[in-house]
């Protein structure tokens, strides 16, 4: 009798637990996937994995510690897992929805190891039309393809980031395309500290706007996924931002300095030597992107670049304009080996009173970089990689902290300009 009622107790404490792990399986199609990812490297400069500009040079009477000397990192944090879902059709169009994160953190406290969200935005296909809803790269300007060993290798040179968005993209011919779109016009992630809210640099009582008419063609072959593109797209917003008064000169109102966000881009990919038959080597490819905008900090388009708007003495908030391009070009020694060289720029036309005001804040920066790409097989990727970094700044002077807590010794100025090296190697396991 007392086996009996163990038996009977067992199974009532079963089957509630297979009950709740079977009502844990979609009701659709879910997709698991992503990739665990090891970075190791070497900058000549003492910066952490992330340092995409090079601090001042020392010069023979000033010595700036971060020039002095080099650093190695490690880190795990690229690593990532997402989910695709595909689900029923709505008004005649398939819909499916993806969700991305990764374990880079953000500035709020919690760093390298810290979960955050990358994409989550849904879909709705039609046959000749494309609805997109949430979060995702913007639409328009980055490039098509950017093969780097690091996610932020040349993120400065208008990369892409990931915003809140909605757009709507017709296909008027299987070549000929248009997109239009709305976008968070503030920046939203937490870049500068904060977490769905603004800041001095950027409010916006409007969503940005952003579109792009585009050619897509396999007409002069294609390398893989990557075709003839060319497309010329842009942003406009407008953002809000105050003195650090937060007044008028008269002290009875708050100040309201609105500016104007845009950027124009044009973005393009060359398969110069496209595939034979589904096999890449000998193939070559060119693609990258040319842009010119304003304020573009204000909604933290470009990666730890350092102009946002600025006070003149009068009190009022300026912005200064901004233009650079990005190249990558990539030959396929092998089907699955790949030497890949990449180029930035990046110029700030800042007015001279904005320049002087600010001499340690950086005004130009280019990078130069190559690596070598191989799959070893359908799960294992490794990289190798060199980078250099050459960035100029406004003026001469001495490396402080935030606070103003000096980063050098000595007597006079440190360099105008400085240089760092960054060697990184990469592996990849995809499942």
């Amino acid at each position: 009798m007392k086996k009996l009622v163990l038996v009977m107790l067992a199974l009532f404490l079963v089957i509630p637990v297979v009950s709740n792990a079977g009502s844990m399986t979609s009701r659709y199609d879910v997709t698991f996937g992503g990739f665990v990812k090891f970075d190791l490297g070497w900058t000549s400069q003492n910066a952490n994995a992330d340092a995409v500009n090079a601090s001042r040079s020392s010069s023979s009477s000033r010595k700036v510690f971060a020039d002095e000397y080099g650093n190695t990192f490690m880190s795990g944090a690229e690593t990532r897992f997402n989910f695709l879902i595909k689900g029923p059709d709505l008004w005649g169009a398939k819909t499916s929805a993806f969700i991305e994160g990764d374990f880079r953190g953000t500035s709020t406290g919690n760093q390298y190891g810290g979960f955050q969200l990358r994409h989550a935005f849904m879909k709705l296909n039609w046959q000749s039309a494309e609805l997109m809803m949430g979060q995702n790269w913007q639409q328009f300007g980055m490039p098509y393809y950017v093969p780097t060993v690091s996610i932020l290798d040349f993120a400065q040179y208008f990369k892409g980031i990931r915003i809140p968005q909605m757009t709507f993209r017709y296909f008027f011919t299987k070549e000929f395309n248009a997109m239009f779109g709305l976008a968070s016009a503030t920046e939203w992630s937490g870049f500068r500290g904060v977490r769905q809210s603004n800041d001095g640099f950027a409010r916006s009582s409007w969503p940005g706007l952003e579109g792009e008419v585009a050619y897509w063609t396999d007409r002069c072959g294609k390398i893989g996924p990557h075709n003839l593109k060319f497309a010329l797209g842009g942003y406009y917003g407008k953002d809000n931002s105050s003195s650090t008064t937060y007044l008028n000169a008269a002290g009875t109102d708050y100040r309201d300095d609105t500016l104007n966000s845009w950027v124009v881009a044009f973005r393009y990919s060359v398969p110069i030597v496209p595939e034979k038959a589904g096999n890449k080597a000998m193939a070559v490819l060119l693609n990258g992107n040319f842009w010119v905008g304003q304020n573009l900090n204000g909604s933290g388009w470009l990666y730890d670049s350092n102009y946002a708007a600025y006070q003149r003495p009068d009190g009022s908030m300026a912005a200064p304009t901004m233009f650079g391009l990005q190249a990558n070009l990539s030959w396929w020694i092998t089907n699955t080996l790949h030497l890949n060289g990449n180029y930035g720029y990046l110029k700030h036309n800042a007015s001279d009173y904005a320049r002087n005001a600010a001499v340690s804040t950086y005004n130009m920066t280019q990078s130069y970089g190559a690596n070598l790409l191989w799959d070893a097989n359908q799960a294992i990727r490794f990289g190798i990689q060199w980078i250099r970094n050459y960035t100029g700044y406004n003026g001469y002077g001495v490396p402080v902290t935030s606070t103003g807590a000096p980063l050098s010794v000595g007597t006079g100025n440190a360099d105008r300009t400085g240089v760092a090296d960054v060697y990184r190697f990469g592996a990849w396991y995809f499942f």
